[in-house]
């Protein structure tokens, strides 16, 4: 399994109730409709505490593939790149508000 885990930020001027609405009604189906998707599920968070350096995280999303090939092919295709230009309305464009990591190993402790 390929999985990828995303760290999100929303938009300064876009509500948290927005935020949310567009990623579990309008965002996250795209990847569900893809037959390449394995799993996706969002993480919601509300930061207890904040250095006051960065912006707190909205959301974190898992998406698994059986292989990075099919993550590629998943992601080639129109209805990703129609949910890619959706999401400039509601997630920051920049590493700080879109940050993607590859999750290489899982360690699981319980």
């Amino acid at each position: 399994m390929f999985t990828m885990m995303t760290v999100i930020r929303k938009r300064p001027e876009v509500s948290t109730e927005d935020f949310r609405r567009f990623m579990e009604l309008e965002y996250g189906p795209t990847y569900g409709r893809l037959p390449q998707t394995r799993e996706y599920v969002q993480y919601y968070l509300a930061d207890v505490s904040t250095d006051g350096v960065e912006d707190p995280i909205d959301a974190i999303v898992r998406i698994s593939f059986d292989s990075q090939e099919e993550m590629r092919k998943a992601l080639d295709t129109d209805s990703y790149r129609a949910a890619h230009e959706l999401r400039k309305a509601y997630m920051r464009a920049t590493s700080a508000g879109i940050h993607p990591a590859i999750v290489e190993r899982t360690v699981r402790l319980v």
